[in-house]
């Protein structure tokens, strides 16, 4: 049976020790464990006086990274913590950039086609009601506006967690655990949404979006700015990506 999560809750509880134990940059854009980073993929483009939305932002890094090269950037997320932790950090970069507290199935704080760009990097797999999200990022993009997100690859998720071996099938849908980080206390329970590839695709083209492309990279050893620990290894990931990058557009 599964179990009601509250999600905002966790991470509010979460966010002060992850922020503390990952000391994200904010120098660059980034994807995910030891995946080249935007500056390397070229995946957007140059961003100067563009409006970009990061939705799910948790600390606000590539928010600010976008900042830092011009654009107009405002972070979404679900936490009052981690909104809270990337205004102050946003102050500490000398850079303005808008943050809000809100859900990726309600973007009713950013008017209608008024962004350039949405990103996402490794929070949109929180999402229940992904067809909701996609529907409200498709009316905030501008037309021609591009949507880009990474997750964990669905793949990623059933393999073993010290071992390459098939633990869990690709067929599962919701996965939910014990969220544990340095310095907690407790362990608040977090919710994942298991989705197929062609799920995601399906959702995307439901929303009115056209996929542009899908990105399976294999990992690097710098530019993903933290240590992932074994788990994300990139020898693992030589064998099984870890991160699938999304890039689509809202047509002209």
């Amino acid at each position: 049976m599964r179990e009601p999560v509250d999600m905002r809750k966790a991470w509010n509880e979460i966010s002060p020790h992850y922020q503390a134990d990952n000391k994200i940059p904010t120098d660059f854009v980034h994807y995910g464990p030891h995946c080249p980073n935007e500056d390397q993929l070229r995946l957007i483009g140059d961003v100067r006086g563009k409006r970009v939305l990061e939705v799910g932002c948790g600390g606000g890094q590539c928010s600010i990274a976008f900042a830092k090269r011009g654009a107009i950037a405002t972070g979404l997320d679900l936490s009052d913590a981690q909104v809270e932790y990337a205004r102050t950090l946003a102050k500490d970069n000398g850079v303005e950039a808008r943050f809000l507290q809100g859900t990726a199935e309600d973007l009713s704080a950013i008017p209608s086609g008024s962004q350039d760009v949405v990103f996402s990097a490794y929070a949109l797999q929180y999402v229940e009601r992904i067809e909701r999200c996609f529907a409200e990022v498709a009316r905030v993009l501008k037309p021609s506006g591009l949507f880009v997100f990474s997750l964990d690859h669905p793949f990623w998720y059933c393999i073993a967690e010290n071992e390459l071996r098939i633990e869990f099938s690709y067929f599962d849908t919701v996965h939910w655990y014990d969220w544990y980080q340095q310095g907690m206390q407790g362990h608040p329970k977090v919710e994942q949404f298991q989705r197929k590839v062609g799920d995601w695709f399906r959702a995307l083209r439901g929303a009115g979006l056209e996929v542009l492309d899908i990105i399976e990279p294999e990992p690097v050893e710098e530019g993903s700015g933290q240590d992932w620990g074994e788990y994300y290894s990139p020898e693992r990931q030589r064998m099984v990506p870890a991160t699938i990058i999304w890039k689509a557009r809202k047509p002209q």
